[in-house]
């Protein structure tokens, strides 16, 4: 070892030769056991099933699906590995089990859907509403052109189309309102969740009329009972009503 090996402290380079034949000579370190096995008598996928103790708790079982064999037909030595099944479910999955647990959208969503899905179908009814009345209504004038025409379609589609939109999108309010009020406060006392569609059917009607009267807050709300039930018939068609 020279002088100036000593002063930066640096090895010799028999030492460092040692050094590499014995890095070199000592066995490679074993895999530890609690990695999981990745040979051929081993699967490497696995089908996982979900947490039984959520599905449970939110009343719902785990899905129970057909068993389907991506490698049928075919030969174990041409796949080199034993054949796996996989499960496939029959109904929608989770990318987490906790979304399971929920049966309706927030009262936020609820209240876009309706509120917005009322407005459109106003608006479309105020639409064909207003083109009923121009082909069955004749002008006046004699001369009428096809820019007059174009002017007086807009005109009438859009003087039905305003009040009908303005009017089922507040009813669309009213009722996603209601009822997302009504279940709230209604569903830890036992309520279904039909009875508190059909409150916030009377709810809805009676707050659309009451500047006309009592009784035609009444009548009205009667008639958001029957447009309630309408809705719960679908949802059983439809769930995503």
């Amino acid at each position: 070892m020279g002088f100036l090996d000593r002063l930066t402290g640096r090895k010799p380079r028999s030492e460092e030769a040692a050094a590499s034949v014995e890095a070199t000579s000592s066995p490679a370190p074993e895999p530890a056991s609690s990695l999981p096995s990745t040979s051929a008598a081993h699967d490497a996928l696995r089908d996982v099933q979900p947490n039984a103790t959520l599905l449970g708790a939110a009343g719902l079982s785990a899905p129970q699906g057909k068993l389907y064999n991506p490698y049928e037909g075919l030969s174990t030595q041409a796949i080199g590995t034993k054949p796996h099944l996989f499960r496939l479910p029959e109904q929608p999955e989770f990318v987490f089990e906790e979304e399971a647990s929920v049966r309706r959208r927030d009262w936020t969503q609820h209240l876009q859907f309706y509120c917005g899905g009322g407005y459109l179908a106003g608006g479309v009814v105020g639409v064909g509403a207003g083109l009923y009345k121009f082909v069955v209504t004749k002008p006046e004038i004699v001369t009428d052109t096809l820019k007059l025409k174009t002017n007086r379609l807009l005109n009438t589609c859009g003087s039905f189309a305003r009040p009908w939109s303005n009017s089922c999108g507040i009813l669309g309010l009213f009722f996603s309102g209601a009822e997302s009020l009504y279940v709230y406060q209604l569903e830890p006392y036992g309520v279904p969740d039909n009875a508190c569609t059909l409150l916030a059917g009377f709810t809805s009607g009676a707050l659309f009329r009451l500047p006309r009267g009592p009784r035609q807050a009444v009548v009205a709300g009667a008639v958001g009972v029957v447009a309630a039930g309408g809705i719960t018939a679908l949802r059983k068609v439809f769930p995503s009503l």
